[in-house]
């Protein structure tokens, strides 16, 4: 019997999660969430990714909090005394082990999610202040850096602990071209298959103001080429643009999605573009103008808009409709089907147990 509940538990569990991802894809409206963690004290946000089981990953500034069941809206803390102000989240191509970039401290972390251990004084892999940062490979991740007055992309290697700058965005000719302008950094983003990288190139001139924003495309595998020759990239004739000069927020490229749109934040909303068509497929807008964030679950193509609070925060976080419950909510329908597959497999069991007994 033990084992029969077990069995029924594991499919329930399985057929929640199914019709909650049904019943989620036909809901388009957000509102605002408390269940997830708070910022840090001294930490001006929060970040929001997802591990390949579907659950979420919280980091605050100092704990990193594990969702316990996709679809749920319960967080527990797994590790702690990872402190700095979050500038990126990533989680490695092994769907579990993530790094954690603490912004202008430059502090770089590396912390296994299925074993995670708090925070030992030293036990950071490196110290490069950082804007943002994501995986291109299981040991190799790529840095959006700001040199002022240039941005820069590089690439640090987890193993050894060497950073390398690899490409100046935009290039430092065109930034010393215009006395007073000076470049920003950026979110950036990988495709889920690592073999595009999306960034963006901002410039502001001596009053500023922005002139120059410009969403591009990179292959990964020139930007590891580079780091493994010690050379640069040029911004204007090795990356690609994507629409024109101006046509998205200045937050940079923050995920992309499972179908391959990237999401970018910044004033105004969180975008959803079409890297192919550059245009603008969806604005997600959930409390007006606002700054946003963003935090996505590309396991359960779920996004999340986090809007700045006053007193910037970053820890307003909004989500779908229904996407967050003690149990994963379906829709009239899958609760239909669910009880008649519990059913079914009830009967099953019932029949075989009977049948056991009548052989023995």
């Amino acid at each position: 019997m033990t084992f029969l509940l077990k069995h029924l538990m594991r499919t329930s569990l399985v057929l929640f999660a199914l019709f909650s991802i049904q019943a989620h894809a036909q809901s388009i409206t957000f509102s605002e969430t408390t269940d997830f963690p708070k910022a840090a004290a001294g930490s001006y946000g929060i970040l929001i990714n997802a591990v390949s089981s579907g659950q979420l990953i919280v980091w605050n500034g100092n704990t990193i909090y594990r969702q316990t069941l996709p679809g749920g809206n319960t967080f527990v803390p797994i590790a702690s005394g990872y402190a700095g102000d979050p500038g990126f989240l990533a989680v490695a191509p092994d769907g579990h082990t993530l790094v954690l970039g603490a912004g202008y401290s430059g502090k770089v972390y590396v912390v296994d999610s299925d074993a995670p251990l708090s925070y030992t004084p030293g036990s950071e892999v490196a110290t490069i202040p950082h804007y943002s940062g994501t995986y291109l490979t299981q040991t190799k991740v790529l840095l959006d850096c700001g040199v002022y007055p240039y941005a820069e992309l590089g690439i640090l290697d987890l193993t050894t602990g060497i950073y390398r700058a690899v490409m100046y965005k935009p290039s430092t000719a065109d930034i010393d071209a215009s006395p007073g302008s000076f470049a920003a950094s950026a979110h950036v983003a990988v495709d889920p298959t690592h073999s595009t990288v999306y960034t963006s190139g901002l410039v502001y001139d001596a009053g500023f103001s922005v002139v120059r924003n410009e969403l591009k495309r990179i292959s990964a595998s020139s930007l590891l080429a580079a780091y493994a020759s010690s050379s640069m990239l040029n911004w204007n004739t090795d990356a690609t643009l994507i629409g024109n000069n101006g046509d998205f927020e200045d937050g940079g490229p923050s995920a992309v999605t499972a179908n391959g749109d990237i999401l970018i934040g910044g004033f105004g909303g969180v975008q959803r573009v079409n890297p192919v068509s550059g245009m603008v497929t969806a604005t997600y807008q959930p409390r007006g103008f606002d700054y946003y964030g963003v935090g996505y679950n590309i396991h359960r193509d779920t996004i999340y808009p986090i809007v700045a609070d006053l007193d910037w925060s970053m820890d307003v976080v909004y989500a779908r409709q229904n996407e967050l419950s003690e149990l994963p909510v379906t829709s009239a329908a899958g609760q239909v089907v669910l009880t008649v597959a519990l059913a079914l497999l009830l009967a099953g069991a019932v029949r075989k147990r009977n049948a056991r007994l009548i052989s023995e």
